[in-house]
């Protein structure tokens, strides 16, 4: 029987989630293939700092198990500041204030405590003018359509898409310009923002 995330003592999860997350910023985990993140799990397994403090409470396979639908399941949320795990990354993404700016042209702003998950989203505004804008990963495009779609019904400016890849990643151009017929269907704008990780200490 799998022991549950409460009873491994707090100490030990936050040293083994900080300790992960610290390895997985200096991995590209996003573009590893299946048959590369089996082999980093087995390490992970091995390594005395993240399977070696969890041994005591889970067998090897139920360790590959927790981080995969634990920690690593909630990396990328934890990137944009939300989740159970967003206090324990050294990094963030660039911040959506920063990418609604490069989206939407400088003056707009993001209206207070208006930024969701599910995806990623929030209200601009500009000379009173109010935008739904959302975001996400490429390959998240869809997700991404269905909810402007939703907003465009509910307001009367048209919403803002935002890929936004990682910096130094191309997309495919046929992949972009089908998002782009998408958009234009749907009547909804469309922009590509780069992101990149930055140290919470220094970002600004």
């Amino acid at each position: 029987m799998l022991t549950t995330d409460l009873e491994i003592p707090k100490a030990v999860r936050e040293a083994v989630v900080r300790e992960l997350y610290l390895q997985v910023e200096s991995l590209d985990w996003e573009a590893m293939s299946a048959r590369d993140k089996t082999r980093q799990y087995a390490r992970w397994i091995e390594d005395p700092a993240i399977g070696g403090e969890l041994a005591d409470w889970y067998t090897a396979e139920h360790i590959r198990v927790w981080l995969k639908d634990g920690p690593l399941k909630e990396y990328a949320r934890a990137l944009e500041g939300v989740g159970p795990f967003a206090e324990y990354t050294s990094k963030r993404l660039t911040d959506p204030a920063e990418l609604v700016r490069r989206s939407l042209g400088d003056g707009w702003t993001i209206v207070s405590n208006t930024i969701r998950e599910k995806p990623m989203h929030c209200h601009a505004v500009l000379s009173g003018a109010r935008r739904y804008v959302c975001w996400g990963k490429p390959g998240t495009f869809r997700d991404l359509l269905w909810a402007a779609v939703n907003a465009a019904v509910a307001m009367s400016t048209r919403p803002m898409v935002v890929v936004t890849p990682r910096e130094g990643q191309t997309i495919d151009p046929l992949l972009r310009r089908k998002h782009e017929r998408l958009a234009d269907h749907c009547s909804l704008d469309l922009a590509y923002v780069e992101r990149r990780l930055v140290a919470k200490t220094t970002a600004s």
